[in-house]
C-alpha cells in the first residue's frame, strides 16, 4: 500500500509548506488548513474525472448526477455499459466523452483494467494505468491521484484552477510546465498539499468554495 495523506497530516503539512514559503502562509492564515476533498477509490470517480475534462466542475457535476440517476444510484461499470453512448450524450455527454467512459467500462468489465488495484502501485505506475485508458490523460491521472488516492506529492500540471491560482498567489506566470514545476519544486514532499491550498484560494476568491465535489 502506497502512503495516502491522512486528515490528521493535512494540517501539520501546511504547517510546513508555510514555514518554507510565506506566500502559502497568507492562504493558511485567510482560509486555514485545506479541505482534504477526498473521493472513492472507484469506477464512478474515474467517469466523474472524465466529466471534468475541460468543463467547469458545477458542469461536469450535473452530468455526473443525471448519470447516477440514469444507473439508479450506483455508477458501475455494468450500468454504464447496459446504458450505452447514445443514452449518455442525452445525458449531457459529449461524443467524444460517451465514448470514453464506454471504453472505460469494457476495459473494467473484461479486467483488463482493475481499479481498486491502483491503490497499491506507485504515483508513476497509477499514471501509465490510467493514462493507458482511451481519453485519459495525464491531468485526469493526477487528479485521481490526488483527489481519489489522496497522494501527498502529485501535481495536476495543466489544471487551469491550478495554473490561475498559482498567479494569484504571487503574481508569477506559470503556463509554461517548466515555470510552474520550478515554482512548486520548493513544496516536495507535499506538492499535493500545495496543490490544495492553491485550489482553496482559486475557489475563494470567486466565492466557489462549496462548489468543489468529493
Amino acid at each position: 500500500m502506497q502512503r495516502t495523506l491522512k486528515s490528521s497530516e493535512l494540517k501539520r503539512a501546511a504547517l510546513q509548506l508555510v514555514r518554507i514559503d510565506p506566500a502559502l502562509g497568507d492562504v493558511l492564515e485567510r482560509l486555514g488548513t485545506p479541505p482534504l476533498w477526498k473521493r472513492p477509490v472507484t469506477f464512478a470517480t474515474l467517469v466523474h474525472v472524465l466529466l471534468e475534462q475541460q468543463v467547469s466542475i458545477v458542469s461536469a457535476m450535473a452530468t455526473f448526477k443525471r448519470l447516477e440517476v440514469a444507473c439508479e444510484g450506483r455508477v458501475t461499470a455494468t450500468r454504464v455499459a447496459d446504458l450505452g453512448q447514445e443514452a449518455m450524450r442525452e445525458l449531457g455527454f459529449t461524443r467524444q466523452k460517451s465514448r470514453y467512459a464506454a471504453a472505460l467500462a469494457a476495459d473494467v468489465g473484461a479486467r483488463r483494467f482493475q481499479i481498486g488495484r491502483l491503490r497499491h502501485l506507485a504515483d508513476d505506475q497509477v499514471r501509465t494505468e490510467i493514462t493507458q485508458r482511451l481519453g485519459f490523460g495525464n491531468w485526469s491521472a493526477d487528479v485521481f491521484l490526488l483527489l481519489a488516492l489522496a497522494r501527498p506529492d502529485v501535481i495536476p500540471l495543466g489544471d487551469l484552477a491550478l495554473v490561475k491560482g498559482m498567479h494569484e498567489l504571487d503574481g508569477g506566470n506559470y503556463e509554461s510546465t517548466e515555470e510552474l514545476l520550478a515554482r512548486a519544486e520548493v513544496w516536495r514532499p507535499y506538492r499535493g498539499v500545495a496543490t490544495r491550498m492553491i485550489w482553496q484560494l482559486y475557489l475563494a476568491n470567486r466565492n466557489r468554495l462549496d462548489q468543489m465535489p468529493v
